[in-house]
């Protein structure tokens, strides 16, 4: 592809042959004028320079020579000095001036190599990966182009490392860069895949094929291969990735449309490791989410954002009041937006932080509300792993509480399983300053990641709140055995198990068999408003 960038960017399109035809044909037809104007006497033979420098950009060193030698035989032995006079030339003349085309067309010949070799040099720097040795996005950018131009149908197969960030900070930088050759040289095994390392976790592919379940068969057989943790160096390691397959002419338009869906599928999918096909669903949500941004923005500023509270009921005997905090926005003109569309917005726009900011602040309100009225209840807070990004968290909890005079161990904080599941260092070290403070810490989603157990032992915690996906299943003697190890194991590790989702009285009164310590769920109490979970828990007395 290279080669067809270079040949099609040069002002010579035609095979060889045609270029040795066309440059002998203007040699003639110099020779015709000089002859026609009277003989070399005259300045016209230096027009003889124009198809020498042709040949020495168009052919190669020694087919220049000959087009050279050719041009100084032309206008010499064979070309009268005078053409009225009938005067011919010395031969010392033409033999010199036959030897200064030959100097002349090998200098250009040189020149005109060098300057290609650059060019090609160049071509490669701005068309291949420094890093992976890969084609890079701009070489995948004008091979769409070229496929698009050409009409020729195709799949357009992108492939992103979730865990690549862990991978170099728990490893090395090195090793991450391995990783990504590694997937690139599994997805090139079929030679006719044209494989490009894009971005520094990402690797995409164009399949040259009509057949649309072909490719999504490639690209299906590279997850597959990735299911079990391959061997980089001395490590075994585990690779979470998401993918993504757009087909034209079927889903896109041009090169930027098919970047641009290809992107916007991984982005929408990065939680759900598996191929994903365009659908037009997803343009819609991407669409709103441009348009929420901004809307977001004036629900922070403009206090649109309320709270309701799910009540958690202890299975173990404790009077403990605790609730689940969980964020409400009403639109002033689209009503309720909820919050599985605008919380992903937020934490890809960045305005996540200043959500949870407000959403502690308003769970620390209300906690003095209710103590003053005799209510000491526990509230647990969602938070994203975005918040980890930002210096200032840390210190604006600690302010928060030292202000309000609170009870950290009146807050707890909840963020989902694949929230840590890249996790590091400065994340167990929050968790621990944040548990030294006296806040407690949940593990949500529990038993959706791909190193349940070895979270619970690696990270600081005081909770795990069983996936949802697991209480609709607790009937079923299988999922019964696996609750039941898992609720164990924590209980060992003097960790607090809570189910969530919990919808009928067949499965509370499973969880209760099995020693769960706390449960939540619409068969206990729907979330409610302030004013109705202190109604709630009166009843309750």
């Amino acid at each position: 592809m290279l080669n067809n960038f270079l040949n099609k960017n040069s002002k010579f399109t035609y095979s060889p042959f045609t270029k040795w035809l066309l440059i002998l044909l203007m040699v003639v037809v110099v020779a015709l004028v000089v002859y026609i104007f009277g003989g070399s006497r005259y300045s016209y033979t230096h027009l003889m320079y124009i198809p020498i420098l042709i040949a020495g950009y168009a052919l190669g060193f020694w087919q220049t020579l000959i087009i050279a030698l050719i041009s100084g035989l032309v206008l010499g032995p064979f070309m009268p000095q005078d053409v009225q006079a009938g005067l011919m030339q010395p031969p010392t003349t033409w033999i010199f001036r036959a030897v200064i085309f030959i100097a002349i067309g090998a200098i250009n010949a040189l020149l005109n190599k060098q300057i290609k070799a650059y060019q090609k040099l160049e071509l490669e720097r701005l068309y291949v990966s420094s890093i992976t040795n890969y084609p890079n996005l701009n070489k995948l950018k004008y091979d769409l182009d070229e496929f698009i131009e050409s009409k020729t149908p195709f799949s357009l197969l992108g492939f992103r490392i979730v865990n690549m960030n862990s991978i170099r900070q728990n490893m090395t930088y090195e090793i991450g860069t391995k990783v990504l050759i590694k997937i690139s040289e599994m997805l090139s095994d079929n030679h006719k895949n044209m494989v490009y390392s894009i971005y520094a976790n990402e690797v995409a592919a164009i399949i040259p094929t009509s057949d649309f379940n072909k490719a999504y068969e490639i690209g299906l057989n590279l997850l597959n291969k990735m299911a079990d943790s391959i061997a980089i160096d001395r490590y075994q390691i585990g690779i979470l990735l998401n993918g993504s397959i757009v087909q034209y002419p079927l889903h896109i338009k041009d090169a930027q449309d098919a970047l641009k869906k290809s992107a916007m599928i991984l982005d929408q999918t990065t939680n759900d490791f598996g191929l994903h096909e365009f659908d037009d669903e997803m343009e819609r949500r991407s669409k709103l989410h441009g348009e929420l941004i901004p809307e977001l923005l004036h629900a922070i500023k403009e206090n649109e954002f309320h709270l309701v509270y799910q009540p958690k009921i202890s299975l173990d005997g404790s009077e403990q009041l605790s609730v689940e905090a969980l964020l409400r926005w009403h639109h002033p003109y689209k009503g309720m937006i909820s919050p599985i569309v605008f919380i992903p917005v937020a934490e890809e726009s960045g305005l996540i932080n200043e959500i949870t900011k407000t959403v502690i602040r308003k769970v620390i309100e209300q906690s003095l509300l209710w103590k003053e009225k005799g209510l000491d209840v526990k509230t647990s807070i969602n938070i994203s792993h975005r918040d980890f990004n930002h210096k200032d968290f840390l210190t604006y909890i600690h302010k928060s509480m030292a202000e309000c005079q609170i009870d950290p161990s009146f807050i707890e904080f909840e963020i989902t399983e694949r929230g840590v599941l890249e996790r590091n260092d400065n994340i167990i070290k929050l968790f621990t300053n944040l548990r030294d403070m006296g806040i407690k810490i949940s593990i949500d989603d529990f038993g959706t990641g791909y190193n349940s157990l070895i979270h619970l032992v690696q990270v600081p915690m005081d909770f795990v709140k069983l996936d949802r996906s697991f209480i609709i299943n607790i009937t079923k003697p299988k999922y019964q055995k696996m609750i039941q190890r898992l609720i164990s194991l924590a209980h060992d590790l003097d960790i607090k198990v809570i189910a969530e989702g919990v919808e009928t009285k067949e499965q509370l009164d499973i969880l209760k068999d099995m020693n769960c310590d706390i449960v939540q769920g619409y068969y206990l109490s729907k979330p409610l408003e302030a004013d109705a979970l202190e109604a709630f828990y009166k009843n309750r007395v």
